[in-house]
């Protein structure tokens, strides 16, 4: 592989750190006359020149890849990076399309339809760069074979919700909006899910329980009622599970129990269970309530999932759990590890949480994968960069394993088992046992 093959791949990987290495290192130079590399790194005079003694090259296939360039240029992950590399970016499409790219240029990848609009809005979350794409004429139902999409999906991992809006405004399909809804719901902005209630999301009853498991605010529980979510509604699969109502009081979050209540919600649905443990877990009293008839390993885990420290503390007074739900898959303490939460880590371990898992898997495993692959402790992976995972985080929960005897995975199980080997190493050094 030679150095411009190795930096097309770096640009188009989730670490594209090595890219942005070689571009700031001019012994690594890049061939003059390679077209995707030039569109990685958002070289635009070198672009340009090539382009105008070569127009057709806009729409040639090029690269290891074998896409158009405009695929190269918006998949370039160098701008997460390296933001001084995204104006270039934008310079690089920009003369791309003027010499007649594809703005629906696409490959196939596993029957997702990868299209710039994909790049521009759900990996660089550049709005510049997918209004421009748009004003080309990008379709944003980019959804192949399957039936949603990737630019949308993925726009509304961001706090930001201007990509968003874009791509729907632009005419995203009205059942791609009411499905990546639920996706925006996966994440604490406010302001995204709130977009997607007021630009035609039809909201249903998972989207207002998940806001309501998620603890999201009562301006986003507001917005969903508003976009058509029905108060007492169920899923179909847990038609005898609590209400929104219901979850609310649970979590002691009386703004979003007394919303649901003027909005019409079952009042009668509420136990006197339910507002006891609300009231515990709230802290408004320290009486510990029975709980009859309520599963505390689920409100564990999502507390967990949500990095509720304090609250995790109470549903463990409260009888929860330290392990989850017996013979379950779920492991809080897994969980924690992976989601990067240093506090409710040490917490669990306090309380006894066993270290090892019944399926081979360990809180320490879970911590190397999560500093790799979790870009966000609630959204999971997302397509931000491995470089923008906070270590930190990871390190501690390291170290405290390491403090509590956890052993070290003999065989790291993925395919950058290097790169957590060193986080390890990191940890030994800094005084881990």
């Amino acid at each position: 592989m030679n150095d411009d093959e190795a930096l097309i791949r770096s640009a188009c990987s989730f670490d594209p750190r090595p890219a942005v290495a070689a571009l700031s290192d001019r012994r690594v130079p890049i061939s003059r006359h390679d077209l995707a590399a030039r569109c990685v790194a958002g070289d635009a005079g070198p672009v340009e020149e090539m382009l105008a003694a070569s127009p057709g090259a806009a729409r040639a296939r090029v690269g290891p890849f074998g896409w158009e360039p405009i695929l190269y240029a918006t998949f370039s992950r160098v701008p997460r990076a390296d933001p001084s590399r995204a104006e270039g970016v934008r310079e690089v499409v920009r003369l791309l399309l003027d010499a007649g790219a594809d703005p629906n240029a696409s490959f196939d990848h596993d029957g997702w339809l990868q299209v710039p609009l994909y790049g521009a809005a759900g990996i660089l979350n550049d709005a510049a760069l997918t209004g421009m794409l748009i004003d080309a004429g990008a379709d944003p139902n980019d959804h192949g074979e399957r039936n949603v999409g990737e630019a949308l999906y993925h726009a509304c991992e961001f706090p930001d919700p201007t990509c968003a809006a874009l791509l729907i405004d632009a005419g995203t399909a009205p059942t791609a909006v009411t499905h990546c809804l639920g996706r925006a719901l996966n994440f604490p902005y406010a302001e995204e899910a709130e977009m997607f209630c007021a630009h035609g999301a039809r909201a249903r009853a998972d989207d207002l329980l998940q806001a309501a498991w998620r603890r999201r605010p009562a301006s986003t529980v507001a917005a969903l009622l508003e976009a058509g979510a029905r108060v007492d509604g169920r899923v179909r699969h847990e038609a005898d599970g609590p209400s929104a109502l219901q979850i609310a009081t649970r979590w002691g979050e009386a703004e979003i129990a007394d919303l649901l209540t003027q909005r019409g919600a079952d009042q009668t649905a509420v136990t006197a269970a339910d507002e006891e443990l609300g009231a515990f877990v709230s802290g408004a009293t320290d009486t510990v309530p029975a709980a009859a008839g309520i599963d505390l390993d689920e409100l564990l885990l999502m507390a967990v999932q949500g990095g509720h420290t304090r609250t995790v503390e109470r549903l463990l007074d409260a009888g929860a759990n330290v392990d989850g739900k017996p013979g379950g898959e779920e492991v809080p303490i897994g969980h924690a590890a992976w989601r990067g939460y240093p506090a409710l880590v040490a917490l669990l371990h306090e309380r006894g949480a066993r270290l090892q898992f019944d399926d081979d898997g360990s809180a320490i495993g879970a911590a190397l994968h999560g500093s790799r692959h979790c870009q966000h402790p609630e959204g999971g992976p997302t397509m931000q960069t491995v470089g923008e995972i906070q270590q930190a985080p990871y390190a501690d929960i390291l170290r405290t394993l390491l403090d509590a005897g956890a052993s070290v995975p003999s065989l790291l199980r993925w395919e950058d088992a290097p790169p957590a080997a060193v986080l390890i190493d990191e940890v030994l050094r800094a005084g881990g046992t």
